[in-house]
């Protein structure tokens, strides 16, 4: 795969969208060796579908559509099975459903205990949201509240969300570094990704929830919450080493992808691969690596980045992956960044070339567009007309 020239390293601030700037990116080819949960519990290679994964090398945005405006530091969007979206708000706490244009507040007892107990202090708030693939009326949800990040359950009969039931608390919290987002796996099981509630030390501390991806059942029973059979350590902690994880996302194939905020001067995407420690904080993407040390390679076990950016140019949050890329929105960058698959990897990351500011999430939609949620009213970004919007995206 090709690559891109050499990182210049910056100085900038230790929050989770730095104000730095820098220039180049790269990337080549990770592997594609990941552990996966067999019938029996345990770690097992996953098999590989006889599909095709081939992206083209660039990607032309032929049309974008507004499709709703007017919302409120939107955070993060869920396509539904019936073609609705839900996307929630980091600061009101509320989940909004699209349909038809119009975005409308879902309530019932969840809705108002969300609303009431989201503590929104700097970059926490209400987070992600993931719909269960095995029955679509339970919706997880991760927040902040006073004691702590949480994942709740709740039910969502019509546009009434049932009494929360927590999932996992206990995750810790920070103004800054709280990871958020949450997402079914290809196993079924729920991965949550949190940040290291800027104390770096925790990310490689087995014993913290925090600069982790876990892994947990989540199946609607008393069991939410608890560690399945095989994850590495025996535990919730599926991979650790991490600063602030925003996006997660599965090939066809089954390699798991995810986003991470840099420090000072790199941002990353990686490939999860159960029990892998990411470096941090003894390194920041590949800055602090042996000489030497190339994309994707795991080096006296650490695990290194499989594409880096300049903290300038994207400030990754969520993304998706469709049958030919992975799509990253970028905070800082204010764009999202096609990142096409191969067989074996990925190619070179490019930018689609929007103009919309802020991009705070990305999801495929089941007509196969990609779906943009701005993030211009956050705090951080210089608000236009009827901000924030989600957007729909039409790509060659």
């Amino acid at each position: 795969m090709a690559t891109l020239a050499s990182l210049i390293a910056v100085t900038g601030c230790s929050s989770d969208d730095p104000d730095t700037s820098s220039s180049a990116t790269a990337s080549q080819p990770s592997t594609t060796s990941q552990p996966s949960i067999s019938a029996s519990g345990s770690l097992a290679p996953i098999p590989v579908p006889s599909v095709v994964i081939e992206g083209a090398p660039t990607a032309t945005v032929l049309s974008q559509s507004k499709v709703v405006s007017g919302l409120a530091a939107p955070w993060d969007i869920e396509p539904m099975p019936d073609g609705s979206m839900l996307v929630s708000e980091r600061d009101t706490g509320s989940i909004k459903r699209l349909r038809a244009g119009f975005a409308t507040a879902l309530n019932g007892p969840g809705a108002e205990a969300l609303r009431n107990s989201v503590d929104a202090e700097g970059e926490g708030g209400l987070l992600g949201l993931a719909i269960s693939p095995a029955d679509p009326t339970s919706v997880y949800a991760y927040l902040t509240r006073a004691d702590g990040n949480a994942v709740v359950r709740m039910t969502l009969t019509g546009e009434l969300l049932s009494s929360p039931v927590d999932v996992l608390t206990g995750i810790p919290h920070a103004a800054n570094h709280d990871g958020g987002r949450i997402a079914f796996g290809p196993d079924g099981y729920l991965y949550i990704a949190t940040g290291d509630a800027s104390d770096s030390g925790l990310a490689q501390d087995k014993g913290s929830l925090a600069g982790k991806i876990l892994r947990v059942i989540a199946d609607g029973t008393e069991a939410d919450g608890t560690a399945p059979q095989g994850n590495p350590f025996d535990s919730l902690v599926w991979s650790m080493g991490h600063r602030n994880v925003e996006g997660l996302a599965w090939t066809a194939d089954g390699r798991m992808y995810a986003t991470e905020f840099g420090h000072n001067t790199t941002d990353e995407l990686n490939l999860i691969v159960a029990g892998n420690n990411y470096g941090w904080p003894g390194v920041e993407a590949r800055e602090g690596a042996p000489k030497g040390t190339e994309l994707g390679e795991t080096v006296d076990g650490i695990t290194y980045p499989v594409a880096e950016w300049p903290v300038a140019d994207a400030s990754p949050s969520g993304m998706t992956i469709s049958s030919d890329a992975i799509y990253v929105a970028a905070l800082r960058g204010e764009d999202v960044w096609r990142i096409p698959l191969t067989q074996d990897g990925i190619g070179t990351p490019a930018k689609l070339g929007i103009d919309l500011g802020r991009i705070r999430s990305v999801a495929l939609g089941p007509d196969g567009s990609i779906y943009v949620v701005t993030n211009n009213t956050d705090g951080r970004g210089e608000p236009r007309d009827e901000d924030d919007h989600v957007y729909q995206l039409e790509l060659s």
